[in-house]
């Protein structure tokens, strides 16, 4: 029998933390055995000596058990009994360590885990023993406590002591996270265990700061023994709390958790909650300022002081995170806001590896050091006064002249480290965010809010200035610099005006109705004078038109890639190209090249233009730069210059348009001509110039490179364009070689650099030359430095690349630079759900409603669109087209990060470092996280103003106690969008939640127990609602009757296998449902109620459901017959989804008789495990507007499939998979429009349908894990389709072991 390393991990880990108490004990005796001595309390000696001789003993025991063997003696002094005892547990926990497996599920014998088992039994009935006396003497120490009137020890001892209990506390944290057994307990205790170790951590850094000023307050210290002696005491019941939760505790030997929670009041009002701990505090800096001594902030003292001050930054936090107060957190947010990241702004400066403070001037270094003092009572007063009601006078008075000084260290640090200022809004697609308040401000005529009522009429009056105003920047933003500041007024107070209308939402109502009369007044007055501006333009509409018209007529810039003429040849790609230009029809042609920027456009085009076979072929060769800003004019002579040559270019310069049009006929008229017209941006330019390319049926090409792959349908229909694809890694670093021209002096080590680097480049060419470009300068240790730095970011912010990618984002329209820069937050390299993207949009407000259109399909042309400009690459694609996964090149991404946060778009932090840097929150409006869960909760953000939290967790699929991120709920009221898909927030869904009622996008971890509690209905706007199963499968959860409320929901989904039941009640029978419910993923079906739920989803698109076996032993319809059991006639009623387009269905464990009447409507149907017969097939063959069909898992059985009259008329895509059949038979026209056929282990199959030879859609059969055989007549049917004439039919036969 064996047992995994992972049991004897656990009890090894007991031990440990069993040591750890004992040791925290023997600390406290030693702390305060030392005065009793000196105070000559013999009874106490004796009685804590008789304790210690027992203790020791037990760790003898334990040592023999382990097999250890010791030549040490007893003591006969109780003093040195402690320090021994003390050193022993030490001891025997570095063996512990030692023994701890590698890794944990190595198997061991069951020997070695019984013998640990049994050691750890019989120390714990010893300890069990001990636990009573251990506790009494707690309490007696606290009897001692109460009547000092002056510290007991020196400060290096109370150190000492403190750090002991930290490493106790932070082993139980350690120890019985993750362990399931004590879940709800530390689901209760977490927040307090946290905050215990917050304030010990504070007091120790208070008295480090206090000592290194050489003041030590008495009654600072006497409150810090107090303190640490006490939660020593609460954490030893805690962890006797915690053995009985995990069995190794009766109920008579552990003490009450009542008591427990007793204890740890008591232990809060100790430090930083009743006035007097933070009293001391304050007294103790009123000292050290009096003291009169300069605070010098060299390497130590500057460490101790960033102690200091981050432990005032989490009391601060605490105070804030712990208030109930709502309103609190609005009218007092800016100046909280700025005193807490004020904080983290002296923090950064003061860590070691932040250079700024170490340059700044030495009188400033000493104001700093003064700041940090002031720093201290400014939050102890705020811990005395409270917040509740406003700051106290003397709480304000600190507070504005520690914000005021806080400016003045900020501006000496701009002066002397400049940096980048960032907008005061996000600058990116302005009218789109106005689009989108109006919106917005449309919804608040249905709004029940009392508190909107305050302003309903000023809202309408600001709603009318600002349809206005948005018109008119529609108009004329773009032609008048004037306009521009105009515009950022109007963006400025549109913003405004959005904080305090969300914040009457959220129930603040002490100053939002004052502050939007001001809003609505500032408003007006742009408006007047836009008005004016708008009267001014109408009498000079001819200058406007001419400004517009010029426009166009800019000179071009040239081409976006700077690649020199040492380049990587491509054959296969050249090749193609040159077919292209060279073969086929004698009709003048269009071939258009196609990719991401930098990919290579230009230069495959250039090698084209000067390969020998095109200049034999071609009478004349021209070659044009179009790029983005062009005029006609400027195109002909760049066109008329090639064939001419220059010095014929000065009568030319002379011509208008119209005769340079009739030269370049002219010119071509009768020769075989190539025009590469490069970098395209629409069809614009090719209209202008199409009429100047005669036909003369002589094979004339015109080569055109573009980023839009719509392009070449657009200019010529059916046209094919050549996608350029990304280099290998070894033509990366051919390239590369090319670039460096140094091959000569290569090393053997630097080759190996060499070809890791361009690697690292991802096959983005103008990757490698910006690479090539850095390492020409370096010797072989920069190569090797560039290769451990090496990151898309280094590339990225070179001028070249940055140009190319620039020039790409200034061509978008607006609505898409939001689109692409959002790509920034997810991870480099992800493959991005589009559907989870296009959700993501729309929650912020990027989609733009079309009355044609679902707000979804918008979106998903939005994706196309970014798509056909080469700036996102397609990584899956749906059954029949569609993007199912994309992501973008790293070099894009790393664009959009910057470009982002330069235009205050989103701010992305990656890891503690930068989590725990950060202090600039007031301007950010989108916030993306990527760092593991024990970072987040400990870097205490406090952005009240985000809109959108995003969280990637770097511990993927962790799981955490609710408690941990209950301040998200409380503290980020603003947020419209909250993804945590990542975290599992546990077994009670957090009921916190219902505060954030403006949300629209809600994705959550959550444990598969987790019950989604009534007060959901509280976010009435929300449109997606996504929730991530953990720890379990195959599970339902009961929806609460409120869902139905919830009249704003589009999407509603779970994953992991889970399921949602939709409630049903009387209450129900005149609802109207959830009437913009579009998807559904995942429901569990019953036939009960199924007519009256289905009535409730009018318009649901997508659909995926379950059976399960519970609920078809539940069902009442149908009849019962038979002797040997019972067969139902069970009825699902979908075909009243009468717009439902996809459905999934699938149960377990059922094998009942279902008949389910699909709706007409159904393009997309997935069956899984129904264990129908192949005969009842002709119902969906006969669905009219059928796509896609995929059978899986017996959702069909029996040996032979007999199409037979069945007709598929409109199905594109056919899936077969895991299914019993042996033979597929079907000779007529049953699938005449079939283009993909999917076979997937099919594994008795022997005969395919004699019909696939001759489906002339035909264009690909995927064979994957069937027999020999099936590949053998899958090949045949590939030899006889193109015999046909289907060339172009692809044939993928996997696992080629079996064929």
């Amino acid at each position: 029998m064996k047992y995994h390393r992972f049991y004897a991990y656990v009890l090894i880990l007991y031990l440990e933390m069993q040591l750890k108490s004992l040791r925290t004990f023997l600390r406290c005796s030693e702390y305060l055995l030392l005065k009793s001595v000196d105070n000559d309390d013999e009874v106490a000696v004796v009685s804590l000596g008789s304790l210690l001789r027992r203790i020791k003993d037990a760790l003898f025991i334990l040592i023999r058990d382990f097999g250890s063997i010791t030549q040490l003696e007893n003591s006969s002094f109780v003093l040195v009994d402690i320090d021994f005892c003390f050193m022993l547990c030490g001891e025997i926990q570095k063996i512990f360590s030692r023994c701890k497996p590698p890794t944990l599920y190595h198997p061991i014998d069951s020997l070695d885990v019984l013998k640990i088992y049994d050691m750890l039994s019989r120390f714990d009935m010893n300890n069990k023993v001990l636990g009573r006396e251990i506790n009494r003497a707690y309490i007696t120490f606290s009897d001692c406590l109460s009547k000092l009137t002056s510290p007991m020890r020196d400060v290096n001892e109370l150190m000492e002591l403190i750090n002991t209990v930290l490493e106790n506390l932070t082993g139980i944290l350690t120890c019985c996270d993750g362990n399931f057994h004590v879940r709800f307990t530390m689901e209760a205790f977490h927040v307090r265990l946290q905050n215990l170790k917050v304030k010990l951590r504070s007091l120790k850094s208070f008295i480090c700061f206090a000592k290194f000023q050489v003041v030590e307050h008495r009654n600072l210290l006497i409150h810090a023994e107090i303190f640490t002696l006490k939660a020593a005491h609460f954490l030893y019941m805690f962890w006797d709390y915690i053995m009985y939760e995990m069995g190794q505790r009766s109920e008579d030997e552990v003490v009450e958790d009542d008591i427990l929670i007793k204890s740890h009041e008591m232990l809060q009002k100790s430090m930083f909650v009743d006035p007097f701990a933070p009293e001391i505090h304050i007294q103790a800096l009123q000292a050290l300022k009096a003291s009169g001594s300069t605070l010098s902030l060299e390497v130590k003292n500057k460490e101790i002081a960033r102690d200091f001050v981050d432990s005032l930054s989490a009391t601060l936090w605490i105070l804030l995170a712990n208030s109930g107060n709502t309103s609190f957190l609005v009218s007092v947010t800016d100046q909280m806001q700025i005193l807490y990241y004020g904080l983290l702004f002296l923090r950064t400066l003061l860590t070691n590896q932040q250079g700024n403070f170490d340059e700044l001037r030495e009188e400033m270094k000493d104001f700093v050091g003064d700041l940090v003092n002031e720093a201290g009572t400014v939050v102890c007063l705020l811990c005395v006064n409270g917040v509740k009601d406003g700051f106290a006078m003397e709480t304000n008075h600190a507070l504005c002249d520690f914000l005021e000084k806080i400016k003045l260290i900020k501006a000496e640090v701009r002066n002397k480290y400049p940096a980048t200022s960032t907008p005061n809004f996000p600058k990116t697609n302005q009218l789109g965010f106005i689009d989108f308040l109006l919106e917005n401000l449309k919804e608040l005529a249905n709004c029940k809010v009392n508190s909107i009522t305050l302003v309903e009429d000023q809202i309408q009056v600001f709603e009318k200035d600002l349809v206005f105003l948005r018109s008119f920047l529609h108009k004329f933003v773009d032609q008048h610099e004037e306009l521009q500041s105009l515009q950022s007024r109007v963006m400025e107070v549109a913003y405004k005006a959005e904080f305090v209308i969300d914040s009457l939402m959220v129930g603040d109502i002490e100053r939002s109705p004052l502050l939007f009369e001001t809003i609505v007044d500032e408003m007006k007055h742009i408006k007047i004078e836009a008005m004016e501006i708008n009267e001014s333009m109408k009498y000079n509409m001819v200058e406007v038109q001419k400004f517009t018209k010029t426009s166009s007529l800019v000179p071009s810039q040239g081409s976006t890639s700077t690649m020199d003429e040492d380049v990587l040849k491509l054959e296969e790609e050249t090749t193609a190209i040159i077919d292209r230009l060279t073969r086929g029809s004698v009709q003048l042609d269009v071939v258009t090249i196609v990719g991401m920027a930098g990919l290579g456009k230009t230069t495959l085009a250039k090698i084209v233009y000067n390969d020998p076979s095109i200049m034999y072929h071609f009478h004349i060769r021209s070659w044009c730069c179009v790029s983005q800003v062009y005029s006609k004019k400027d195109l002909l002579l760049q066109i008329l210059d090639c064939i001419t040559g220059k010095h014929c270019n000065t009568n030319l310069k002379e011509m208008n348009e119209d005769d340079l049009d009739v030269q370049l006929y002219r010119h071509l008229k009768g020769n075989r001509y190539l025009i590469i017209l490069d970098d395209l941006w629409g069809t614009e330019a090719w209209n202008l110039l199409k009429n100047s390319f005669p036909e003369d049926a002589n094979a004339s090409r015109v080569l055109v490179t573009s980023r839009l792959q719509d392009l070449a349908s657009e200019i010529k229909s059916n046209s094919i364009p050549h996608a350029l694809r990304l280099l290998t890694n070894d033509e990366s670093w051919e390239l590369l070689k090319m670039k460096l021209f140094v091959q000569e002096r290569f090393s053997s080590a630097m080759h190996v650099l060499g070809r890791e680097i361009a690697s690292n480049c991802k096959g983005l060419p103008l990757t490698i030359v910006i690479m090539a470009g850095i390492l020409s300068t370096l010797e072989q240790d920069g190569w090797e430095e560039v290769l451990r730095s090496l990151s898309s970011e280094s590339v990225s912010r070179t001028e070249q690349c940055r140009y190319t990618l620039e020039l790409s984002y200034k061509h978008l329209p607006d609505y898409l630079k939001s689109c692409l820069l959002y790509f920034g937050l997810f991870p480099e390299d992800e493959f991005i759900s589009t559907k989870r993207l296009v959700w993501l949009w729309i929650a912020e407000g990027f989609v733009q409603k079309n009355e044609l259109k679902t707000l979804e399909e918008v979106a998903e042309d939005y994706m196309m669109g970014l798509i056909n400009r080469s700036l996102v690459m397609v990584e899956k694609r749906r059954s029949i087209g569609g993007v199912k996964f994309c992501k973008i090149h790293d070099v894009i991404h790393e664009f959009s990060v910057a470009k982002a946060r330069e235009e205050n778009f989103l701010q992305l932090l990656r890891g503690g470092n930068e989590l725990f840097t950060f202090h600039e929150a007031g301007k950010v409006r989108r916030l993306c996280i990527y760092s593991e869960a024990k970072d987040f909760e400990e870097a205490r953000l406090f952005c009240p103003r985000v809109r959108s939290l995003i969280y990637f967790g770097l511990d993927y699929d962790c799981q955490v106690y609710p408690s941990s991120f209950s301040h998200v709920f409380r503290i980020f009221r603003f947020l419209r969008v909250l993804d945590m898909y990542q975290i599992d927030v546990g077994d009670v869904f957090p009921t916190e939640i219902e505060l954030l009622i403006l949300l629209r996008f809600l994705s959550l971890g959550v444990s598969v127990k987790s019950i989604v509690p009534p007060s959901i209905a509280n976010l009435l706007y929300l449109e997606t609602f996504l929730l991530r199963g953990f720890h379990g499968s195959n599970s339902s959860g009961l929806l609460p009757d409120t869902i139905w409320k919830m009249k704003n929901l589009r999407h509603l989904h779970t994953e992991n296998y889970w399921s949602f039941i939709l409630p049903w009640g009387h209450n129900l029978e005149n609802s109207c449902g959830l009437c913009h419910l579009q998807s559904i993923s995942t429901i569990e079906l019953r036939c009960k109620n199924m007519e009256k739920i289905t009535r409730l989803l009018p318009d649901i698109r997508k659909l995926t459901c379950r059976l399960s076996h519970s609920c078809s032993e539940n069902i009442s319809v149908g009849k019962c017959y038979g002797k040997s059991g019972w067969k139902c006639d069970r009825i699902f009623a979908l075909d009243s989804l009468t717009r439902l387009e996809s459905l999934h269905i699938y149960t377990w464990a059922v094998r009942d008789e279902f008949r389910i009447p699909f709706p007409v409507s159904l393009k997309k149907l997935y069956l899984s495990s129904f264990c129908w017969q192949w005969s009842e097939i002709s119902s969906i063959g006969k669905l009219p507007n059928l796509e896609v069909l995929k059978l899986k898992f017996d959702s069909f059985e029996g040996k032979v499939w007999d199409m037979e009259e069945v007709e598929f008329p409109k199905l594109k895509f056919l899936g077969l998979e895991y299914l019993d059949i042996v033979n597929w038979i079907g000779d007529g026209e049953h699938f005449p429009c079939l283009e993909k056929l999917v076979l997937k282990h099919l594994r008795k199959l022997i005969e395919v349908p004699s019909c696939l030879r001759c489906i002339s859609t035909l264009e690909m059969i995927d064979v994957q894990g069937c027999t020999k055989s099936v590949g053998d007549l899958v090949k045949k049917i590939e030899e006889e389709q193109k015999d046909l004439g289907n060339e172009g039919i692809r044939i993928l036969i996997h696992d080629p072991s079996v064929f």
